[in-house]
C-alpha cells in the first residue's frame, strides 16, 4: 500500500510539472527571444559617434573693410580680399542614444537627431583669387583667423537649414543599419524593421 501511494504521489508530480511547464514555456522562451535579439541589435549598432554622411563643399570667400572716420573712408585704408578653400562637414548622432523596442512583428530602432559632428577647413586648398591692401591697413594672420571662424560658422548654418542634407543622413544611416539588422541571427523572416527619428 506503501508503494502504491509513492507511485501514485510522484505521477501527480509529473503530471503538475508537466502542466506547468507547457503553461510558463512558452511566454519565457519568447521574453528570451526577445532579449536575444534587442542585445544582438545593440551590439551590431555603434556605441559611439556616428557620420552618415559627409558634406563637401568648395567655397568663394570674400571680406573687405575700411576703415572710416565720422562715417567718412580714410584714404588708403580699403582692403579687400577673394580666395577659394574646401571643406567637409559630417552629419550624424550619438550611437549611445539608439533605443530599441520591440512590437507586434516589429523591431522599433528609436534614433537621436541627426546634428553636426565635425567641421574641416582644408587649408591646402587655399587659391586666393584678389587680395587689395591699404597703405595703413594690411592683413595679418588674426584676420585670416577671424575670417575663416566666420566662414565655418556662416556654412554651418547653412547646413543646419538645408532640410535635404538631414534627410539623405536619416536615409543613409537607415540602409546602412537595415543591412546588418536583417542579416543577424537572430532577425525572422516576419519581422519588420522600423526608424523612428528625433527632430
Amino acid at each position: 500500500m506503501k508503494y502504491v501511494v509513492m507511485i501514485i504521489v510522484i505521477v501527480l508530480c509529473l503530471c503538475a510539472g508537466f502542466f506547468v511547464g507547457n503553461k510558463f514555456k512558452p511566454g519565457f522562451l519568447s521574453n528570451t527571444a526577445d532579449i536575444d535579439v534587442r542585445s544582438a541589435i545593440k551590439q551590431v549598432l555603434p556605441a559611439s559617434e556616428y557620420a552618415s554622411l559627409v558634406y563637401h563643399y568648395s567655397s568663394v570667400i570674400t571680406h573687405n573693410d575700411v576703415k572710416t572716420l565720422f562715417d567718412h573712408a580714410i584714404p588708403l585704408t580699403e582692403k579687400k580680399l577673394i580666395y577659394v578653400i574646401d571643406g567637409t562637414i559630417k552629419l550624424g548622432f550619438d550611437g549611445k542614444d539608439i533605443k530599441v523596442d520591440k512590437g507586434y512583428n516589429q523591431i522599433i530602432i528609436r534614433m537621436p537627431q541627426i546634428k553636426i559632428l565635425s567641421h574641416e577647413v582644408y587649408p591646402e586648398t587655399f587659391s586666393l583669387y584678389d587680395e587689395k591692401a591699404g597703405l595703413f591697413n594690411r592683413y595679418h594672420a588674426d584676420d585670416f583667423n577671424t575670417i575663416q571662424m566666420t566662414h565655418k560658422k556662416d556654412q554651418e548654418q547653412k547646413v543646419n537649414e538645408n532640410v535635404g542634407l538631414f534627410t539623405q543622413a536619416r536615409q543613409s544611416a537607415e540602409h546602412q543599419f537595415r543591412v546588418f539588422l536583417e542579416n543577424l541571427p537572430t532577425a525572422q523572416d516576419d519581422q519588420v524593421i522600423v526608424f523612428e527619428w528625433e527632430l
